[in-house]
């Protein structure tokens, strides 16, 4: 039941209508007995100012920040943590009485749901397709666990941006194509981009590429072609289902000061999964 003392967190993003954040959450409070709540705030672009200090005026606790705003928020906010320094966008925000810090916590989210999977960076290959902000989230993490990056995009002005800001963490080049040449030095590809979300999105490279001995990850969910593909050649598969939650872990356990029921948390995005949640290019939590 919501009071008068319910701490209220939520998201902003345009469109939120789909997310499934507020399910994780929700359950998550719930199962601890936390007089909190998750409330999905659909922000424009052009009221993320208004929206940023209605956190403060409202006293709400913090919010999760998606598309379009993960960058955008940076300069309404009073700090930010060291990672959304580095990869310059936030998806977490954490309001203490009135003084807003911004984290991402997208970075851990990959890094662990990989551990989970026993899959280490550590002196591993790693090809990450894309270079946009979840691409800068994903870099950041494999050089901070000792991984070598290769970066692909199709506009290499941005894939060259990333590797000049992050080769002070570790080994990063940019590659102009993906053939056999690059792809057989590889033991980890990393499809960063959201082609998968819709069912007539083309596939970010050919599955004739990989061998059974590659890992394929992808920050899509449920599952994507490429990743069915991936798992028929024999490679181990991993999708973004692990990156979501375990981004939701970090960011409940800032707002709540508690140890989150991870595995509740799961369970909750596993039950809606298995009834064919829609997703489109947006939805990215």
């Amino acid at each position: 039941m919501i009071t008068g003392k319910t701490k209220i967190t939520g998201i902003f993003g345009d469109p939120v209508e789909h997310s499934l954040s507020p399910v994780i959450h929700n359950e998550a409070f719930k199962y601890l007995g936390l007089d909190y709540c998750y409330v999905p705030f659909h922000v424009k672009k052009e009221k993320l100012k208004e929206a940023a200090e209605a956190l403060r005026a409202l006293n709400i606790k913090g919010v999760n920040i998606t598309i379009p705003h993960k960058e955008a928020i940076i300069p309404l906010l009073d700090e930010l943590s060291e990672e959304a320094c580095h990869i310059e966008a936030v998806n977490t925000v954490l309001n203490s009485e009135g003084y807003l810090k911004g984290f991402n916590t997208d970075t851990y989210g990959f890094v662990l749901s990989l551990k989970e999977e026993g899959i280490l960076l550590n002196g591993r290959n790693v090809i990450v397709l894309g270079a946009g902000g979840a691409a800068r989230a994903v870099v950041y993490g494999i050089l901070k666990e000792g991984g070598r990056v290769y970066i692909f995009n199709r506009t290499r002005d941005r894939a060259q941006k990333i590797m000049e800001k992050f080769r002070q963490f570790g080994f990063i080049e940019v590659v102009d194509k993906i053939d056999e040449s690059v792809i057989e030095i590889m033991q980890i590809v990393v499809n960063a981009t959201s082609l998968g979300l819709k069912k007539d999105d083309p596939m970010p490279l050919s599955p004739q590429l990989l061998k059974p001995e590659h890992i394929y990850c992808d920050i899509v969910y449920p599952e994507t072609p490429l990743m069915k593909e991936a798992e028929k050649i024999g490679c181990k598969v991993t999708g973004g289902s692990g990156m979501l939650v375990w981004q939701a872990v970090f960011a409940f356990e800032i707002w709540t000061g508690r140890q989150a029921p991870i595995e509740v948390m799961k369970q909750a995005l596993n039950k809606v999964l298995t009834k064919n949640y829609f997703f489109d290019t947006k939805h990215k939590k």
